[in-house]
């Protein structure tokens, strides 16, 4: 499979940058801002790990396999294998998920669930390149989805592409296609005001009367 050439990939990474931000704008809410308080908890078959050894600048990994669950409040993330990477407090600054396909959830201030996947997902819960909120990054095979009305939760935003860059603390999104497969996105038709009547299809011209034919 070639890949596009570089200005393609570029072009690809702006659209979907602008799309992200008219999503974010037409869906004024963010995620749940109570899951940032909340601790990070994760289950797995079974795990490996070393804390960060003193005057080291090395950080503290563990490995967890097996039927791996992360949760952080709402936010929940899934895969058959996860590395983590702790500081020097032992506290959690980035989690690598890989699975058939990893997965991810989470629900925003209005409750109204974002899910997504793909082969994997880097998650780091205060990301300083990010103004440390909190990135989830889909990449291989990525697809999100986005309930968009309170009323009818099976309207959904959708998102395809090879990498999809999730913000968990403001439901923003950003992605990117690297190679002749474009990004995808639908977005969902607005209701209609309460009350407003049904448009009334146009109504065609009279036919005209038949001319009498001259003798």
């Amino acid at each position: 499979m070639q890949s596009t050439p570089s200005t393609s990939r570029a072009s690809a990474r702006a659209l979907v940058a602008v799309l992200g931000v008219a999503l974010a704008a037409s869906m004024p809410v963010v995620a749940k801002q109570s899951d940032r308080q909340q601790p990070t908890n994760i289950t797995s078959t079974s795990f490996d790990g070393t804390q960060q050894q003193a005057n080291s600048t090395q950080p503290g990994k563990v490995i967890w396999t097996g039927n791996v669950v992360l949760t952080q409040g709402t936010l929940k993330i899934t895969g058959s294998k996860a590395t983590g990477f702790l500081d020097s407090d032992n506290q959690i600054i980035r989690v690598i998920v890989d699975g058939s396909p990893a997965t991810v959830q989470q629900l925003d201030d209005q409750d109204l669930l974002m899910r997504g996947h793909a082969s994997n997902i880097d998650y780091k819960p205060d990301d300083p390149a990010n103004s440390s909120d909190g990135i989830a990054i889909l990449t291989g095979k990525a697809h999100v989805d986005k309930q968009t009305d309170t009323a009818d939760k099976s309207k959904l935003n959708q998102s395809d592409g090879d990498k999809i860059t999730y913000n968990t603390t403001n439901s923003t999104m950003t992605g990117e296609s690297n190679g002749p497969e474009p990004v995808h996105m639908v977005f969902q038709p607005k209701n209609p005001p309460p009350g407003a009547a049904p448009a009334t299809p146009a109504t065609p011209p009279a036919a005209k009367p038949p001319q009498p034919k001259k003798p």
